[in-house]
């Protein structure tokens, strides 16, 4: 299965996914620069922004900011993340979804990881992450 998810990244891309992948670097270039408020921008800022973890379900782009801002209190704790793409493919001319593996690590030691599951869709004009299953 992993070896057709990668067959299908080998394939030309549509401006769009291009375009959510540049997104998803982008957010991570913040992120790795310590500013958590950047990386977020990426995200829907909506009350319907949806996050699943293994510690459940958070609804709304303001209670995903706030649990970030615990967790990741000082930019010293937020590590560095790195990512590596499992499948991605458009849905609609406004959906697309991302699947990679991830990991965030710090003085040489993974601090988390793991896989996600995103849904972007493109909201005025703007590719954002509108639900994302990190696990």
């Amino acid at each position: 299965m992993a070896q057709k998810a990668m067959t299908m990244l080998n394939l030309p891309h549509s401006e769009d996914v291009q375009a959510v992948q540049q997104a998803l670097d982008g957010q991570v270039q913040a992120w790795n620069s310590g500013d958590l408020e950047k990386a977020m921008t990426f995200y829907w800022n909506s009350p319907e922004m949806l996050w699943i973890s293994k510690a459940g379900v958070e609804r709304g782009y303001q209670e995903v900011l706030d649990m970030f801002r615990t967790d990741f209190a000082e930019p010293s704790q937020m590590g560095t993340y790195t990512y590596e793409p499992l499948h991605i493919e458009q849905l609609s001319p406004e959906a697309v979804f991302y699947v990679f593996r991830w990991k965030i690590e710090k003085d040489d030691a993974i601090l988390m990881g793991g896989v996600s599951s995103q849904l972007w869709k493109k909201v005025e004009s703007k590719w954002v992450a509108t639900t994302e299953h990190a696990s």
